[in-house]
């Protein structure tokens, strides 16, 4: 039987204790041992954790990548490594802009929790009842889609219609009956949103959110400032694409922000700031139970979907996380609210996401079914692209 590559036969006259150890020095420089690795304390073990995420990057054909550490509510570490666009020499710094992908979607569900305080909006009111909405007219189910619903992805709607360029929109299933991710369903609270503050989306998220938190490098449209640091897209190859640039703010995908922008929103929801903390409680609540895979049937004894927020329940802790996934922009965040710590990275990447479990296992450690329920596994993906760097 062939040998595995990183199996390990003692030499003769060794003792035991040592072979021991050499094994794990060989999983521990190797890609597929990095998984293994123990967890840094990133203020104080600086340079192993720069070695470990430059070794990944490589590994995976990442170009940029930024990241913010946060331990007891306090950013211990905050770093951005590689190019923003990778045959050009502007290194990504603190200030790059990032395309945030769906985790614009948590950053909306903060501001509507704020009209919820305010009694502008009730979390369990039909939707239609603020706002007809003829795009989904053809399947009177609709018009019992409540925000709650909608921030706990059971609005019945599929994530995008068949054709984003037509105004027909089919209902997947009944609204509330099961967890089913829709941006959809954040795009109709949106204009419900606009209706009944009677301001665009844009001005209300600068007034609400961004401004109050001092994310001072984010918006959900495009900026010119922007243009002077702002991560380049890239495929598979970690070859540059086109940038997209939002002229009309959308709640599900649009945000553009920085790893340091959005340390300070989930400090705020840490600390609770713009909302009480019994509405943030709500937000961390588990809403709506997960399938153990994303497209899966077979329910989860641990994950469930909060308002605007995955959760993890587990017997030692509660985490709350989220992903985002533009095609060639992929980013994470996975934070434990009673500890008070979170990692956040973005990257310019299609491959991103591949090395979610990897930064989160090095920085915060704990068993994660957030990315089984993603289908990410690092090992998986680098024996599909075997490493070829440095």
């Amino acid at each position: 039987m062939a040998k595995h590559p990183l199996s390990f036969s003692p030499p003769m006259n060794v003792p035991a204790w040592l072979c021991a150890n050499l094994l794990l020095l060989l999983l521990a420089i190797g890609p597929v041992g990095t998984l293994r690795a123990q967890t840094v304390t990133p203020n104080r073990q600086p340079a192993e954790l720069d070695q470990f995420i430059t070794r990944l990057m490589d590994s995976a054909r990442i170009p940029g990548l930024s990241m913010v550490v946060i331990r007891g509510n306090n950013i211990v570490y905050s770093k951005s490594y590689g190019l923003t666009k990778a045959d050009s020499t502007q290194p990504v710094t603190p200030n790059t802009v990032f395309e945030a992908a769906s985790l614009s979607k948590p950053v909306f569900a903060y501001a509507v929790m704020q009209l919820v305080e305010e009694k502008l909006l009730d979390l369990n009111k039909p939707l239609y009842e603020y706002l007809p909405y003829p795009d989904a007219a053809a399947d009177a189910r609709y018009q019992k889609i409540t925000a709650r619903m909608v921030l706990s992805h059971q609005s019945g709607f599929p994530n995008w219609r068949k054709d984003r360029k037509l105004p027909q929109l089919a209902m997947a299933y009944s609204p509330g009956k099961r967890f089913g991710y829709s941006g959809e369903g954040y795009v109709y609270l949106q204009k419900v949103v606009e209706k009944i503050t009677d301001q665009p989306i844009n001005e209300i998220m600068e007034f609400r959110v961004l401004k109050p938190l001092g994310m001072t490098n984010s918006s959900f449209v495009w900026q010119s400032d922007f243009n002077k640091h702002v991560a380049m897209p890239h495929n598979e190859a970690g070859e540059p694409e086109q940038k997209y640039q939002p002229g009309q703010a959308n709640m599900a995908y649009s945000l553009h922000t920085t790893a340091e922008d959005y340390a300070r929103f989930i400090r705020a929801i840490f600390t609770p700031a713009g909302l009480e903390p019994t509405t943030v409680n709500q937000m961390l609540t588990p809403t709506s139970k997960l399938p153990t895979r994303f497209s899966g049937d077979t329910l989860s004894t641990n994950l469930y979907w909060g308002l605007g927020f995955g959760l993890e329940e587990m017997s030692d802790a509660t985490w709350f996380w989220h992903w985002g996934d533009n095609g060639a922009f992929k980013c994470f965040i996975m934070a434990n609210r009673d500890r008070q710590d979170a990692v956040i990275y973005f990257t310019n990447s299609t491959n991103g996401l591949d090395i979610a479990d990897r930064i989160v296992a090095k920085t915060l450690g704990g068993q994660h079914p957030a990315f089984p329920f993603l289908d990410i596994n690092a090992d998986e993906f680098f024996r599909k692209h075997p490493y070829k760097g440095k």
